[in-house]
């Protein structure tokens, strides 16, 4: 006879084992559909690159028909229990449905020469903006159409058009302005030396571009707002993503700059960033952006903190991203380099393992990428975006950047819209380098010959003019102007004596055909040189008596000029430091032969004024003889 008692305990044990049995039979079947449902998706996968479509959809939505079925496998899983060490699980991001929306994508920047240059330094082979332009458009030519017409995706600029070049010398940047507007651009951010004529001039030149130019982190204490006609920011619609755009420059060139408005200041750029992505994507204000692209002309050091601090993060590396507000991902500009960075790992045409100094703070865990230089290249992307959940900061995530480097070749297509501007384009310049730029009243001795072995009036004119470019943004930021100007015979070119009378633009651009001066601090020991007094009766090592920085002092009395000794330079690495306008090369040359004594050798060249942020030589004479 069983007893109460032990009745409930049968009954217990022998639910107990029927739950246990159940839940085994659950497991087995969830284990099951996982199997099934990732075979599926692997045989779809395989007859999509039968048939030619791109692996990367349905790659990827394996790996979410997966998660889910490891969801329902680990429900039974006591190793997915509370109080396991959470550090060792993936991080995951909750989504809605699964679904994946794509947005194309191509990129470049820093474009300066559009007349043909060499493919390559050992091939005869040629390429120009043309072939640039025809391969652009072989691209976007894939994308799907609108119901406009028009296809549906975005190019984009991120800065630095209108200068520096030979033909900007001539046309002051208008010609670029034609040109980047036949390459169909959405949207750019201004660079450094799309203001190198001034504020002023860049208004001018972008009153006849079709499409907008973003500065959104400078603003105009006049006004309170973003300077005129630049713009905050753009909101467009592509696949039926609502996209914010903005574009934000480091402060570091702004202070290069030769003329920039006294009103206008910069803020910062993580701050404006986060700021605008709260008006962006408010889902009750007028935007509604589902995701915030940002471009930005500043170094990669600078991109990869912007990254950091404005939540540019790929969501494999941090958990909560859609709760965050700030930006999707960085298109950057102002370095004349490639570069994608570590966290986005499908990219062809772009080594990874290639090492690279600047990119040191690259953790592998933000989203950006550099798109070269020059015509040469640019970047073709394809984002995956998955859906949050309501509520989320971030209407939708990243959760692939798929990418490759397009290389403009010399059998790449040719753009005949792009060659008929540029065409048009060259037979202005060529008309503009016969206009007299200044009248001599005297002659010019630029041979080759007299500028190795002697001092000469006009080489010391064009130093002296090259000298004094860069005083006004050197003072600004409380460093006096340069102490000197280093140049080599090299530099001065012509090989001619021009007579007295009308000096051309062609003239100047013989004269200096090519050389952007930068401006480096250097110890005593490098610059001492300028007035030697030596006495060779003396030992090896101990014939130099004084080396001095010379100055010229006015005479009133007879209105003449005297040159005096100025403070005598010390060789010696301590001290002060001499701001010298010279060339990248020999500012190379300099650190090679002076190497690291102490703390304050040259193997490390101390820029103030840099290569990517300095002037051309024949601009710069060109300003100083128009007044500008």
């Amino acid at each position: 006879m069983v007893r109460p008692r032990d009745y409930t305990e049968l009954l217990h044990n022998s639910t107990a084992v029927i739950l246990s049995r159940e839940l085994e039979h659950c497991k087995h079947e969830a284990e099951d559909h996982k199997s099934r449902i990732a075979a599926k998706w692997q045989q779809t996968a395989t007859d999509a690159l039968n048939q030619g479509r791109p692996r990367a959809h349905y790659r990827d939505n394996t790996n979410v028909a997966i998660r889910e079925s490891m969801d329902t496998v680990d429900c039974f899983n006591p190793t997915t229990a509370e109080g396991d060490d959470e550090d060792d699980m993936p991080v995951t991001h909750p989504v809605v449905d699964g679904r994946i929306k794509d947005i194309s994508i191509t990129h470049f920047n820093d474009v300066y020469r559009v007349t043909a240059q060499k493919f390559s330094k050992s091939s005869s082979e040629t390429i120009d903006v043309s072939n640039f332009g025809g391969l652009l458009d072989s691209v976007r030519a894939q994308w799907e159409t609108r119901p406009d017409g028009k296809k549906d995706g975005l190019t984009l600029f991120s800065g630095d058009a209108f200068s520096p070049s030979m033909e900007s010398s001539v046309t002051r940047g208008s010609h670029m302005m034609v040109i980047l507007n036949a390459l169909d651009i959405d949207i750019a951010v201004a660079g450094n030396h799309d203001f190198d004529y001034g504020y002023p001039h860049f208004c001018k030149l972008t009153k006849d571009s079709v499409f907008p130019w973003l500065l959104s982190n400078i603003i105009d204490e006049n006004t309170g707002r973003v300077p005129a006609p630049l713009q905050e920011m753009q909101v467009v619609e592509r696949g039926g993503v609502r996209i914010g755009l903005i574009g934000l420059v480091e402060k570091q060139w702004i202070d290069t700059l030769l003329s920039w408005p006294a009103n206008f200041q910069y803020k910062d750029m993580a701050q404006v960033a986060v700021n605008l992505s709260k008006r962006l994507r408010d889902p009750n204000g007028e935007h509604k952006c589902d995701i915030i692209l940002a471009l930005t002309h500043c170094r990669m050091d600078n991109d990869i903190q912007l990254a950091k601090e404005a939540y540019a993060f790929s969501p494999s590396a941090y958990g909560n991203l859609h709760t965050q507000h700030g930006v999707d991902l960085i298109l950057g500009g102002h370095d004349h380099e490639y570069y994608v960075s570590k966290a986005i790992t499908d990219w062809e045409g772009f080594d990874a393992t290639q090492a690279n100094s600047d990119s040191k703070s690259d953790t592998g865990d933000v989203l950006f990428f550099k798109s070269g230089t020059d015509f040469r290249e640019f970047s073709d992307v394809t984002i995956e975006l998955q859906d949050t959940p309501e509520g989320s900061v971030r209407k939708k995530i990243i959760q692939a950047v798929h990418g490759k480097r397009q290389v403009t070749k010399p059998e790449s297509p040719s753009s005949s819209e792009v060659q008929a501007v540029l065409e048009s384009q060259l037979s202005s310049v060529q008309a503009g380098l016969k206009s007299p730029v200044c009248k001599s009243e005297v002659e010019l001795d630029l041979r080759s010959a007299n500028i190795r072995t002697d001092e000469l009036p006009a080489a010391n004119w064009f130093a002296d003019v090259i000298g004094h470019a860069y005083d006004d943004c050197l003072c600004v930021n409380g460093r006096g102007g340069s102490d000197g100007v280093l140049l080599c015979a090299w530099t001065l070119r012509g090989d001619s004596v021009y007579s007295p009378g009308n000096l051309t633009l062609g003239n100047i651009l013989e004269i200096l055909p090519s050389g952007d001066p930068v401006v480096i601090s250097y110890p005593g020991r490098v610059v001492s040189g300028l007035r030697i007094s030596w006495d060779s009766r003396r030992p090896a090592g101990h014939r130099v008596l004084g080396i001095w920085l010379q100055k010229d002092v006015a005479n009133p009395e007879s209105d003449s000029v005297t040159v005096v000794d100025g403070d005598e330079i010390k060789p010696e690495e301590e001290g002060r430091k001499y701001k010298i306008v010279t060339l990248n090369y020999l500012a190379q040359y300099i650190a090679k032969e002076f190497p690291a004594q102490g703390n304050d050798g040259c193997n490390t060249l101390n820029y103030i004024i840099d290569e990517e942020t300095g002037h051309i030589l024949s601009s710069i004479v060109r300003k100083y003889l128009l007044g500008k």
